[in-house]
């Protein structure tokens, strides 16, 4: 991943890094990443330490949770709803507070993409923006969620839970589309949109695999090729990978965790440690601008 930063930087100091409605970056410019993903905890267990590199090298950082990250009400769990996904919030707000070095203090706004109004925080004094979608995630006895319901249905509408507008398909890829017009990327991320295909147990989370498809098409063109360089990240199969993160990197990502996890009743010390020096994208899985992106057919919830 330092390889696709560097390159990054090379073509924002050449002006040649695209996005959807990008003007080229002058020399010097700061490279801008926007990584989607599921859940509030995707990004710190297998996007880092790319993430953290991003905010030492100072760059403009969104990271998007295409989830409100809840669990269903009413089936046992110690939290739930909106305000166990708050209390994930908070998780990620103190993780990248760490990260950027910076006091815990973030301000609200409210931005409109394609019409929609999203929650936003940014932490005061950096470049970090975090986005929540709260669109109901899959858990408990639902083993779907709204992601892969839009993903197999055109005519799914899907509800946020905090109650802002709905979403199909189409009008959701949309608006996914204009928050990366508004933030004007060198380098977009998202989770594996082949996760399906990894093997039990360690077969990625069904929010993460829609997520990624819905990101991708919200990162094509009309004739369905990429417009700006995207990198998918493998996830949980990586529990089963060898270390490949060493030293700074592994102390910082594993101290940024470790600021999450307090959060999430689901989550206690040592949890996820064997994902700590380990990040890994899967083979084949980096999309430069005008590669042709194809949905899998075979990928059903």
């Amino acid at each position: 991943m330092g390889e696709v930063k560097r390159i990054a930087r090379v073509l924002a100091a050449l002006g040649l890094a695209v996005a959807l409605v990008a003007a080229p970056a002058s020399a010097g410019a700061v490279v801008t990443t926007v990584s989607f993903v599921a859940h509030q905890d995707d990004d710190l267990l297998f996007m880092n330490p790319d993430i953290l590199n991003d905010i030492k090298n100072g760059d403009n950082v969104w990271v998007v949770y295409l989830t409100a990250g809840e669990l269903p009400c009413g089936e046992g769990f110690q939290e739930c709803g909106l305000p166990y996904a708050d209390k994930r919030i908070q998780g990620v707000r103190a993780a990248y507070a760490r990260a950027a070095d910076k006091p815990n203090n973030w301000t609200y706004q409210a931005m409109t993409f394609n019409g929609r109004q999203v929650a936003t925080n940014t932490l005061d004094g950096t470049n970090v923006r975090l986005v929540f979608t709260f669109i109901h995630a899959a858990g408990g006895s639902d083993q779907c969620g709204d992601l892969a319901r839009m993903v197999n249905s055109s005519t799914y509408v899907a509800q946020p839970i905090d109650g802002r507008a709905s979403y199909t398909r189409a009008s959701f890829v949309a608006m996914l589309r204009a928050i990366i017009t508004t933030a004007q990327p060198n380098l977009i991320r998202s989770q594996n949109s082949l996760g399906h295909r990894d093997p039990v147990p360690d077969r990625d989370h069904v929010d993460h695999i829609a997520g990624a498809i819905l990101t991708a098409a919200a990162d094509a063109d009309a004739a369905g090729n990429t417009v700006v360089r995207r990198d998918e990240y493998l996830g949980y199969v990586i529990r089963g990978y060898p270390d490949n993160v060493f030293g700074t990197d592994r102390t910082e990502k594993t101290a940024v965790w470790d600021q999450y996890w307090p959060h999430d009743f689901q989550l206690g010390a040592g949890d996820w440690s064997n994902v700590m020096g380990r990040q890994y994208s899967p083979d084949g899985r980096v999309f430069p601008v005008g590669h042709p992106w194809i949905p899998p057919g075979d990928f059903h919830c």
